[in-house]
């Protein structure tokens, strides 16, 4: 990421070697004499600077750091064949999304759920209390693919998979061929990632059961706290 400035990158490199500075290490080289995070008066590590500190200001950075990450990664999928099945995206405003050059297709919502994936029972105070995926893409059903040869001629090259009208019209298929990827960002800590693909899993638990859809997938994709740095971290090096 070239506009990274040399004061980030230095940040990632001490926080990817276990040597960033916090408390710990103010303790041991007689900066400080307690453990405690300054701002927020809670333990301090690396990992709370990047992901749970509750001073004022961080909390804002750490959710705009999500959205970053978010708009990147849809705006990759948008590049493929998939790019038509985006129904919902949920990573801040429109504006936002124009600073990353990042368009969605006419038929998705912003920051809204279409009612159309839901049950017409359900009620409205349900459809607006729902939990809301960082992005849902609605596909056809895959269909079975014809085997292959065995042995292929070595001039036959694989085509890339094109997008069917199914799919550029996504919001217009039929319940029963309808499937439904909820796209749920998480960070953690790469040692130890199970709490945040259960807390990803309970999150839209609910929400799965009220889509209509033959079938509901949820995909959890997880981030080093490190992968987008906080801008304007007062960080020590």
């Amino acid at each position: 990421m070239s506009k990274l400035s040399l004061q980030m990158k230095r940040n990632i490199f001490h926080y990817c070697t276990g040597t960033l500075f916090y408390q710990k290490y103010a303790v041991r080289f007689k900066m400080s004499t307690s453990l405690l995070c300054p701002p927020c008066q809670q333990a301090d590590s690396a990992l709370h600077i990047l992901l749970v500190c509750q001073y004022k200001i961080i909390p804002g950075m750490i959710t705009e750091r999500h959205n970053v990450a978010c708009r990147l990664i849809v705006k990759a999928i948008s590049k493929g064949s998939l790019a038509g099945c985006l129904v919902q995206l949920d990573a801040s405003s429109t504006d936002c999304l124009a600073q990353q050059n990042l368009q969605i297709p006419e038929h998705a919502n912003n920051r809204t759920l279409p009612s159309w994936l839901f049950d017409a029972r359900l009620s409205a105070r349900d459809r607006l209390t729902s939990s809301r995926p960082d992005a849902i893409f609605v596909t056809p059903l895959p269909t079975k693919k014809p085997k292959l040869p065995t042995t292929p001629h070595l001039h036959q090259v694989s085509q890339p998979r094109q997008p069917s009208r199914d799919v550029r019209r996504a919001h217009e298929l039929n319940v029963n061929m309808r499937e439904i990827h909820l796209v749920e960002i998480k960070y953690c800590e790469d040692t130890r990632p199970g709490h945040q693909l259960e807390a990803s899993r309970k999150q839209h638990e609910v929400f799965g059961k009220r889509l209509k859809a033959k079938k509901v997938v949820l995909n959890t994709i997880l981030l080093e706290p490190s992968c987008l740095p906080l801008r304007a971290l007062p960080l020590s090096c």
